[in-house]
């Protein structure tokens, strides 16, 4: 009995070390994965391409006031990133961002905004009017289209190691007053397809140093030049297409 019992243990302790052994090896060839604890600066995107964020420039806007454009100033002279409440800037995805109030404070009351003239409809019995309000923001950003420019070009990249100083490109606008949005689309959205009546933002860089760049929606790429659509604010529901000239001048602060 006392053999057995001694046999027992023996087979016992060399199971144990076996699975000691066992674990210790398959922990040393495992392959370790460090967690992604959220901290990367880079966008996943940025990640699978290796590519790193371009600088953000802070920008000021003149809008260009002269008889014949629709989209115009409030008559405060320029719009400077970071005073009076307004967001003007080329991102880190070279695109242009310009809120005239830049608040997420429901309780901020506006210094600034744009004037919207849109009593030119491409259709002559079109009587749609909105009435935005001084009182909300109005956005404006650009983007790449397929049907544009196409590889898309960081603006802050246009002009320099051998890029072209302009392309074709989207830009869609929020308007808004305390009940209504509605979108204003330069072939952006539900208006990026081949056939759009709508214009492109024709962006050119004019100087490198200082670096200044100008946004219109006529050129080459733009049959119908001037013409955006007029959207409800989740883009399904189309009021008509508009006669909506603009010039906008960027210069980095």
């Amino acid at each position: 009995m006392r053999k057995i019992f001694f046999e027992n243990a023996y087979k016992l302790i060399i199971s144990a070390l076996l699975v000691i052994f066992t674990g210790i090896s398959c922990k040393k060839n495992a392959v370790q994965i460090p967690a992604d604890n959220g901290t990367s600066t880079q966008s996943a995107s940025q990640r699978a391409t290796g590519s790193a964020a371009l600088q953000t420039i802070s920008l000021i806007v003149s809008v260009n006031d002269a008889a014949g454009n629709n989209i115009t100033s409030d008559g405060k002279g320029d719009y400077l990133n970071g005073v009076d409440y307004v967001q003007a800037i080329l991102d880190g995805s070279g695109t242009f961002a310009f809120n005239t109030l830049n608040s997420r404070s429901t309780k901020t009351v506006a210094k600034r905004w744009v004037n919207y003239n849109l009593n030119s409809p491409v259709d002559p019995n079109n009587t749609y009017r909105p009435s935005p309000s001084n009182t909300k923001n109005y956005h404006f950003s650009t983007g790449g289209s397929v049907y544009g420019t196409n590889p898309f070009i960081p603006l802050q990249n246009l002009g320099v190691n051998g890029n072209p100083a302009t392309q074709c490109i989207y830009m869609g606008n929020g308007i808004y007053n305390s009940t209504t949005g509605w979108r204003v689309s330069f072939h952006k959205g539900y208006e990026d397809i081949s056939n759009s009546p709508t214009s492109f933002a024709v962006v050119t860089r004019t100087s490198l140093s200082p670096a200044v760049w100008t946004i219109t929606p006529i050129g080459s790429c733009s049959p119908n030049s001037n013409v955006a659509a007029l959207r409800s604010q989740d883009g399904t529901l189309l009021y008509g297409y508009y006669y909506l000239p603009f010039y906008f001048t960027l210069r980095a602060q």
